[in-house]
């Protein structure tokens, strides 16, 4: 799948060891009246709500799952460090486990995983508690096409999916990387997009956006990092799909700077 329009989600994917995603424009009105409005908002809305401690000082992130498709403790573990690291919420973070009954529509499409997320969260943000929905689910995308393969996507500003079918799938074989291994990269890489990158509501300090050149030649902006060394670098989900990496990847010099700039660490 060639990259060449901006889509309205981020979306990661494996083709050919390339990786690419799009920005969302998504956004659900103006109804004051809806407690849950505030987490239905454009992915990037909610950046420096995440990076600082202005208007939310702690975090719940509900990690919602189909059973027997949970992320492993050690995933769970570089996440809250990941988190600590990152993100200044000095009152706490916490983790909500849910379970959500199997889906029995096959591959998910953006209206059947959003459904799935308004029938099931419970956690929004209350007060000064910034309310975060990750689900790992038991199906694959249904954007995959031929040996392009979604690992996960960010659609809202607080919400994230991560298709838990395909990561078993590449971790399974004989020569696949680990499970927590594929877990922690993709969910790290949505994160970064929800925290605003790259230029998806944080600001870059120096222009690092990556640009793919489309059908017809012309460059695009993809909302990720031109750094091979970084996080958010398009290849970095595709890389942990092999065994050959060497450690977890990071935020970049260009990253952590623009970060640190909207309210992070």
């Amino acid at each position: 799948m060639a990259l060449n329009r901006i889509t309205p989600y981020i979306t990661l994917f494996f083709s050919f060891l390339i990786l690419s995603c799009s920005s969302d424009s998504d956004s659900s009105g103006t109804n004051t009246t809806d407690p849950t409005l505030a987490n239905k908002q454009a992915l990037g809305a909610s950046a420096r709500d995440f990076l600082s401690a202005e208007e939310f000082t702690s975090m719940n992130v509900e990690i919602a799952y189909v059973d027997g498709f949970r992320p492993s403790d050690a995933t769970l573990s570089n996440l809250r460090a990941f988190f600590s690291e990152r993100l200044n919420k000095p009152d706490g973070i916490t983790f909500t486990e849910t379970v959500v009954s199997a889906s029995k529509v096959g591959s998910l499409n953006r209206d059947e995983y959003t459904k799935i997320e308004e029938d099931n969260r419970t956690v929004f943000n209350v007060g000064d508690e910034l309310g975060v929905w990750v689900f790992f689910t038991n199906e694959n995308s249904e954007s995959d096409e031929g040996n392009s393969r979604i690992l996960g996507t960010a659609y809202r500003n607080t919400s994230c999916i991560i298709f838990g079918e395909t990561l078993r799938d590449f971790s399974s074989g004989f020569t696949g990387p680990s499970l927590t291994q594929l877990e922690t990269v993709t969910t790290e890489h949505e994160f970064g997009h929800l925290f605003g990158l790259v230029n998806l509501g944080t600001p870059m300090v120096r222009d690092h956006e990556d640009e793919t050149a489309d059908d017809d030649g012309e460059e695009t902006p993809n909302k990720h990092c031109d750094q091979e060394n970084c996080l958010m670098y398009f290849q970095t989900v595709a890389d942990a799909t092999s065994t050959t990496m060497n450690g977890l990847p990071t935020f970049g010099e260009f990253c952590l700077e623009d970060l640190r700039a909207n309210g992070g660490k």
